[in-house]
């Protein structure tokens, strides 16, 4: 089994056909199970064993050749993201109780895979055997839900996802190398070639690219194409392979020799590697055929040779005519195949800024570079730092119209003529209850006045905010830190006046309670237009669910907006009311925005025994906005008169988040109280509020570690070394001091190539 940093498809179970910039290290781990024929291994005292030299020198050799082969195809430029492929780890499956049940079914095999995989893969990642994706390789013909000429199972875009990063290779020689690379594609999100978004944004991408789903001939210039390495890019630049970012302390070496060089790899063993320990190469190979298509025949004789359809070329650096070496299905001088200096790649200059994603409101407009000065070859490192940088543009604030640039988007979709069963029409509006932080920069929206909602958009446009609570943006699919004015980065806030950057002197706090109601709607308090940081509470008599009271919220024109029991979101002209739902024992209404019109809130009193309401409201209005408590003060005084409540909790303001990035907290004092405001210990513990929840939607810097140099030794022991760097979210260098402590990994390690 092998353990690599890698992430699998999103969604979909991805399989590869029989018929055939962030530098970012793939620290994996491989496990071996039902060994091929023609590969002898050790018999070991435990079911599942750690490989070293010591055991099965040939099975090991094998089994890190196929990685060397992968991690070359993820060197190439072609990917245009600098991968390197680690192996960490190598376990052989010794007794077949003791691994993950295998079967001829592939979907059942990568889920009971990587189910077991995991105690195997300690969950720090610095731990030194911790890995980031799982690599099956099993001699089991299996099936997949195109047939069953399948070679390889992954899911789709889990890549740092501990319970999904993981593939299934059959292993049928050096060709399984080729499997393997196109499977840790998947994890890494890569769709195949022959997707519709691929053919739509690329047009046909042939079958000559990793990602093909029928492999047939690698093109060896380009063996990525460019609709995976935009998958790919995406992917990370989304912050979804942020696990890949570090290196690990420890991993095995990679053979650098062509393995048709190598004693393991004769003509007549790779004929057994591929059909069996029956089989040899045939000698009657026709000359167009040398290092091309290998052709292999039973030992006994017979004179039927076999291959496999499309392309089976000869191991590179197996011997050939003229004492030739093949490479890349060619048959060379071996002078051709000397060993070129690698190149490594450097940033181009940036491009012009390009067009701002709005028009007003807080736009992004970006700029690229590309690793093309020089451009990597020879196995050169691809270059390292940001491809892509942005700033804000066009922040002035757009004409009130009455819509949020979220609602926009929703409402573009009212032209599609969705329908209810019915046959009315669905009017769309942005969801916010209910969606998870990282999702929150898709596009959620919901049919007005139902739960019905879709996901129309991996992303909304650039500039749209992540909320209704918070000022940060979108970008590239990313909560972004941004200030009231729009502009990434800053930290300019509103006040709770709403005005961005004020000191609060320019309004006033309204506050008041209802502790006494009639049967039927109450009026509570009429907000009056412009008022900021609305927030009202009605909690549950005595911890009951159903005590009869349930908040209503009314326009001037009488219209009703709270509908059903659930969370919901209101919009109101742009702005957002969230709404808790009434199924809860604090019933809540909030709105962090101006209030566009004036709005009542209303207590509905339902139960024939009345209980005592619990209502309190706070907000801000403009000191030259009028307002009048007198309603409020009437029912206050007959409060007075005969009193309803006893000791009840009192909620402080919650204090700034622990962190300014990263997951963080917020408290706030809850303290028992009577009617006389002073300490009391009679409140209900069951009904106390949280004093403490989670904060924080900003990433923090993390430490970056750039590969590792040269050992400084040629023989016995030396040391290599590496560069830590700090990076911000933004994907730009700062100083070490910004990233949390612990400090960095080992920037210096022994290294042994060989004894003296």
């Amino acid at each position: 089994m092998f353990w690599l940093g890698c992430e699998p498809c999103r969604g979909a179970l991805a399989s590869l056909n029989k018929v055939c910039c962030v530098p970012t290290s793939l620290a994996g781990a491989a496990v071996l199970s039902q060994p091929k024929e023609g590969f002898s291994l050790a018999g070991t005292p435990h079911p599942c064993v750690e490989i070293s030299p010591q055991l099965s020198p040939l099975l090991q050799n094998h089994v890190l050749t196929l990685m060397s082969m992968a991690a070359r195809i993820y060197k190439h430029p072609s990917l245009k993201n600098a991968i390197n492929l680690v192996v960490v780890k190598v376990l052989v499956v010794d007794e077949e109780a003791a691994g993950p049940e295998v079967s001829d079914n592939g979907g059942l095999t990568l889920r009971n895979f990587c189910s077991w995989q995991q105690q195997f893969n300690p969950p720090s990642d610095r731990h030194p055997e911790h890995y980031d994706t799982a690599i099956l390789l099993t001699r089991q013909d299996f099936c997949g839900h195109q047939g069953c000429d399948t070679l390889g199972v992954a899911d789709i875009g889990t890549m740092c996802d501990r319970n999904k990063s993981c593939s299934v290779i059959e292993d049928e020689g050096l060709q399984a190398a080729y499997t393997l690379a196109h499977e840790l594609g998947h994890v890494l999100s890569m769709p195949h070639d022959d997707s519709k978004t691929c053919e739509r944004l690329f047009g046909p991408l042939g079958k000559h690219h990793m990602m093909a789903p029928l492999f047939v001939h690698l093109n060896k210039s380009q063996p990525w194409s460019p609709c995976s390495a935009m998958y790919l890019t995406e992917f990370l630049d989304g912050g979804h392979g942020d696990c890949l970012l570090d290196a690990p302390a420890q991993a095995l070496s990679l053979p650098s020799e062509l393995p048709g060089r190598g004693a393991l790899y004769s003509l007549d063993q790779q004929c057994q590697q591929i059909f069996g320990k029956d089989f040899q190469h045939c000698p009657n190979t026709t000359e167009e055929d040398i290092c091309a298509q290998l052709w292999c025949r039973t030992s006994s004789g017979e004179p039927l040779c076999h291959t496999k359809n499309g392309s089976l070329p000869w191991a590179d650096g197996t011997p050939c005519t003229g004492g030739g070496l093949c490479w890349e299905g060619a048959c060379l001088p071996q002078d051709a195949l000397q060993p070129q200096p690698a190149v490594d790649g450097g940033w181009g200059a940036w491009s012009p800024w390009g067009s701002c994603s709005r028009t007003c409101g807080g736009g992004v407009q970006f700029s690229h570079r590309h690793c093309d000065h020089p451009r990597p070859q020879h196995g050169g490192r691809y270059c390292e730092g940001q491809r892509t940088r942005y700033q804000s543009c066009h922040t002035d604030e757009c004409p009130q119209d009455g819509k949020s640039f979220r609602e926009q988007q929703c409402e573009k979709y009212n032209s599609y003529n969705f329908t209810d069963l019915e046959g009315n029409q669905l009017e769309w509006v942005p969801k916010y209850a209910g969606v998870s932080p990282r999702d929150r920069c898709k596009l959620f929206c919901r049919a007005r006045g139902r739960s019905e909602f879709k996901v129309f958009e991996p992303k909304v446009i650039d500039g749209t905010l992540c909320g209704p609570e918070t000022l940060s943006i979108c970008v590239h699919g990313q909560c972004i830190k941004a200030g009231c004015d729009h502009v990434v980065g800053s930290s300019k806030k509103l006040d709770k006046c709403g005005v961005c950057g004020g000191n609060g002197s320019t309004c006033r706090k309204i506050s008041g309670s209802l502790n006494r109601s009639k049967y039927g709607y109450n009026d509570i308090v009429t907000i009056p237009a412009g008022a900021t940081n609305i927030d009202i509470k009605q909690r549950s008599h005595r911890g009951v669910r159903h005590d009869g009271n349930y908040l209503a919220l009314r326009t001037l024109e009488g219209r009703y907006l709270l509908h059903g029991k659930m969370e919901q979101d209101i919009l109101i002209k742009g702005t957002i009311l969230k709404y808790s739902g009434s199924m809860t024992t604090l019933e809540r209404l909030q709105s962090f925005r101006q209030l566009p019109e004036p709005l009542t809130v209303q207590l509905l009193t339902i139960a024939s025994e009345v209980f005592p309401p619990k209502v309190k409201y706070t907000f801000f209005i403009p000191k030259d906005v009028p307002f009048s408590k007198q309603k409020d003060k009437e029912k206050k005084s007959a409060n007075v008169i005969r009193p309803m409540l006893t000791s009840q909790w009192v909620l402080g303001d919650w204090s700034e988040c622990s962190k300014t990035c990263g997951s963080g907290w917020q408290r706030r004092t809850v303290e028992c109280r009577d009617v006389e405001g002073q300490p009391s210990a009679t409140c209900d513990r069951a009904l106390k509020p949280e004093d403490i929840k989670p904060c924080g939607d900003i990433l923090c810097p993390l430490w970056r570690m750039g590969p590792w140099s040269p050992c400084s030794q040629t023989c016995g022991e030396g040391v290599r070394t590496r560069n830590a760097s700090c990076i911000h979210y933004t994907g730009t260098v700062i100083a070490p001091e910004k990233c949390s402590s612990p400090g960095p990994p080992p920037a210096t390690a022994t290294c042994l190539l060989r004894q003296c």
